[in-house]
């Protein structure tokens, strides 16, 4: 049986050279994993909302919402 999952993680991302424009950075939502060692590694981009319809979309939304008040804010590293 395996111990590794996943579960939807919000990022700030911090830009490299930030402007009065763009601000320090920005939040974006993930797909965190966590291997069987332990280690955590997550998606170099962020997630894109699609579905086959408005029912798919509202699951994951909701999916997301939770996972984002279970777990919170990371830095993007």
């Amino acid at each position: 049986m395996s111990d590794s999952h996943w579960h939807y993680q919000v990022l700030y991302h911090k830009y490299e050279t930030p402007t009065a424009f763009t601000g320090e950075g920005y939040y974006a939502v993930h797909e965190q994993f966590i291997l069987e060692d332990g280690e955590i590694m997550w998606t170099d981009n962020p997630v894109e909302l699609t579905g086959d319809s408005i029912e798919d979309l509202k699951k994951a939304l909701l999916l997301m919402l939770n996972d984002i008040d279970k777990h919170g804010v990371k830095d993007y590293a």
